[in-house]
């Protein structure tokens, strides 16, 4: 269901009963790529916790690990939400953070309760399979513009992350049917770079998922922010419940 935020009369949502939003920006980009989504949620009372991943940030506060592997991102951003004292939360992710939004899913369904995953790339099952992206020469090329990006992230781990997303990850398939709660799963279109086709696949697995496009390519927050917050603001303050 699509709604306006803006029209939407705050004293119909009662903040106590909406779970805190934890949000997940994507490669190369920093937690202020979320302001669309907590302007539209501070006047229900809803302040959302947009985190900063590894490896990016300014060069004297950016957190760096060898290898930046997946399993570390989800470490570092799970020890960040228990500081924050958040036992039951909502999670939402673009890109990178779509990815680890999910493997966080897989491995704690009990403490999210619901999930948006926007353009989330999808590993392979196997050898045989296809990757995240519709041509190879998508991820070289963002691995050689990471090169210029080293005062807002290490370039570093950009190549490692991109490397590993287009290893098959049989494991991270069989752990999609522990993705129980509502997922709300948003494709950029025939503009993106990401093989759309491929949310299908992952939609088919999920319990409980509905998957919409918005024809704005890979940061469909930033280029086509009304029609995203339209669907997605309803969903995390569970105004599209009849």
């Amino acid at each position: 269901m699509a709604v306006d935020p803006s029209t939407v009369d705050p004293s119909t949502v009662d903040p106590r009963s909406v779970d805190p939003i934890v949000c997940l920006h994507g490669i190369t980009s920093s937690h202020t790529t979320w302001g669309g989504l907590v302007l539209a949620t501070k006047p229900h009372g809803v302040d959302p916790h947009c985190l900063t991943l590894l490896g990016h940030g300014p060069l004297g506060a950016r957190r760096r690990v060898d290898g930046y592997s997946l399993e570390a991102f989800v470490a570092d951003v799970m020890a960040q939400i228990n500081r924050l004292g958040l036992e039951r939360f909502q999670l939402v992710g673009h890109s990178l953070g779509a990815h680890l939004a999910s493997i966080i899913a897989e491995s704690f369904p009990q403490r999210i309760s619901r999930l948006v995953l926007e353009e989330l790339p999808v590993p392979a099952r196997s050898r045989a399979d296809s990757g995240p992206v519709r041509h190879r020469w998508s991820g070289l090329a963002i691995k050689v513009g990471a090169l210029s990006g080293c005062r807002r992230f290490d370039p570093v781990m950009v190549s490692r992350v991109l490397d590993q997303l287009g290893t098959p990850r049989p494991g991270w398939w069989q752990g999609l049917a522990r993705i129980t709660m509502p997922v709300l799963m948003i494709g950029g279109g025939t503009t993106s770079y990401l093989d759309q086709d491929r949310l299908s696949l992952v939609a088919a697995e999920l319990p409980d998922a509905r998957l919409i496009r918005i024809d704005g390519g890979h940061r469909v927050h930033i280029t086509r922010e009304a029609e995203f917050l339209a669907r997605v603001v309803p969903f995390l303050l569970q105004l599209d419940q009849p």
